[in-house]
């Protein structure tokens, strides 16, 4: 699990896990929409090949994401793909 937090409260901006059990890859996000939600693209593509480098071509529609004066929505649909990246380079202990 990756979060990137607000400075100020550390509450998580963007949070996003990813699971990998068996063939089953799962990827949750937090904070950057109004409810958490999973990425089936990015599920799909770990799924295929569970590397860092399988999720850095896959973008996130800011058109759901919260934005206010800590983050755009673009920029947390930036981070969900940066976040999600990261989770699955320490899961694979790069």
């Amino acid at each position: 699990y990756m979060k990137f937090p607000n400075p100020a409260s550390r509450y998580c901006i963007v949070g996003v896990m990813v699971s990998q059990k068996g063939s089953e890859v799962r990827v949750g996000v937090t904070g950057a929409g109004a409810c958490a939600f999973r990425v089936a693209d990015m599920e799909s593509a770990l799924a295929g090949n569970f590397a860092s480098e399988s999720v850095e071509n896959i973008h996130i529609p800011d058109a759901d994401l919260n934005s206010d004066i800590h983050a755009s929505a673009e920029y947390r649909a930036h981070l969900v793909t940066i976040m999600a990246k990261r989770a699955v380079a320490e899961a694979n202990g790069e």
